[in-house]
């Protein structure tokens, strides 16, 4: 039987891309210790075409035409003048300055991150590093026990696995900023820091059509020079609760299912005597058996103690509009609002480019109509969405940026089973 087109590409073009460019083309799980060296490109080869993406878990070139637009954003002589750390690691203390405020080496919040909810016995419950093609497994789980949480996601596994970006989208979940690499940023210089960011916003509203304001960094890993750009770009720095004695994200040593339970256990024996709620990650990497321990005992046990409130980040800061557009599909309280209107998205398309001196990796992408522009109605063969108007106070406590019109997407998405998911217990 001869295999229709379609999968015939499916099979083939990774191979021809992966031997034809200079750039090596990656479909893996991101690989989290830092000190795993990936197969990244050496030097800049051309603009990244149209509908193209940088090479997945590197860091994007800062030559590219795209990146250059984007540093036009950042006023670099306001950034502070620290040095790049060894691949995120920390000095001795001796050589870290005090005005440096670098989180996970000196235990430094700023005064505008987020380290907290307001709230006490309220968890902001986030997860990291996703989406995988095994993501439903977690938005089933969470869905059965409506569930809501704020989803940092990495631009390098969005454009393998957008449609479990969309499903977490459509359900309801806050969407965030993690990163395109996954690099500890304090490693980049300032335009890498820009690009790396830039980069996977722009994978997030090509797939759901909305910009996040909330960002997390990779492994905690913030200073005073990264903070500048961030919030130049507009985002809100979100860490982890130091109280919890987290650590900076989990490095070298996989921990066993019971370490997880024990680290997640004395977690909420802190958690009492704290003035507030805490904030602390949960973690989607490369450890599949990690998935088990934390949908069968540690979210579990967070179920049992009934004075614990579990929200996604934005609810615990009552923050309605977590999206420079506006709310999107998030509901910070409240039934979805009856008035609706049904407005045409482009179908979903594959990206392909016969001939180019550089490589690309080709994903499938879907464009999204803007939450403040009515398109006519869809033809049959397109498939239709239904775009709820949800009009929401002026109330932004993050002085965020203002509110268009928020959107509620809604579609039919194939999915898959399970979730690749790894608890964040790590210690310095």
């Amino acid at each position: 039987m001869v295999k229709s087109l379609p999968s015939l590409l499916t099979i083939l073009l990774p191979v021809v891309l992966s031997t034809a460019y200079s750039y090596p083309v990656h479909n893996i799980p991101e690989k989290r210790a830092l000190n795993t060296v990936l197969e990244c490109a050496a030097k800049y080869l051309g603009p990244i075409p149209k509908g193209s993406w940088p090479q997945p878990n590197c860091v994007p070139f800062v030559e590219d035409p795209q990146v250059q637009e984007w540093i036009k954003l950042v006023d670099l002589t306001k950034v502070p003048v620290h040095p790049l750390s060894n691949n995120g690691e920390c000095p001795s203390p001796a050589n870290i300055t005090g005005d440096r405020c670098w989180w996970p080496c000196q235990k430094c919040e700023a005064n505008d991150d987020i380290a907290h909810c307001p709230t006490p016995n309220t968890w902001g419950l986030t997860f990291d590093d996703g989406p995988s093609e095994n993501s439903a497994r977690l938005y089933d789980y969470l869905s059965s026990h409506n569930q809501k949480a704020t989803f940092f996601v990495t631009g390098s596994h969005i454009i393998h696995h957008s449609a479990m970006l969309k499903r977490a989208y459509q359900d309801g979940h806050q969407i965030a900023i993690h990163s395109w690499s996954h690099r500890p940023m304090t490693s980049l210089t300032n335009q890498e820091i820009i690009a790396d960011l830039k980069w996977a916003e722009k994978a997030i509203y090509e797939t759901i059509g909305v910009t996040p304001l909330y960002w997390s960094p990779p492994f905690g890993d913030v200073d005073n020079r990264v903070r500048s750009i961030a919030k130049q770009l507009g985002y809100t720095i979100l860490i982890w609760s130091g109280e919890l004695q987290v650590g900076r994200d989990f490095l070298y040593n996989k921990p066993s299912p019971q370490q997880v339970v024990d680290t997640f256990k004395s977690w909420l024996n802190v958690v009492p005597g704290m003035t507030t709620g805490f904030i602390a990650p949960l973690e989607l990497g490369s450890f599949p058996d990690l998935i088990d321990v934390t949908i069968n005992s540690i979210l579990p046990l967070a179920y049992s103690n009934k004075n614990l409130n579990i929200v996604p980040v934005a609810k615990c800061l009552d923050d309605a509009t977590p999206y420079k557009e506006g709310a999107g599909t998030f509901l910070l309280d409240g039934p979805l609002p009856s008035s609706t209107t049904t407005v045409a998205v482009i179908p979903t398309i594959t990206t392909m480019v016969a001939t180019t001196t550089m490589a690309m990796t080709t994903v499938t992408t879907t464009a999204s109509v803007p939450a403040t522009t009515e398109a006519p109605a869809s033809p049959s063969s397109e498939p239709n969405v239904t775009v709820i108007r949800n009009p929401q106070t002026a109330k932004d406590k993050l002085n965020s940026a203002p509110s268009t019109a928020p959107t509620t997407i809604s579609s039919t998405l194939a999915i898959g089973s399970s979730l690749v998911i790894m608890f964040l217990v790590g210690a310095l």
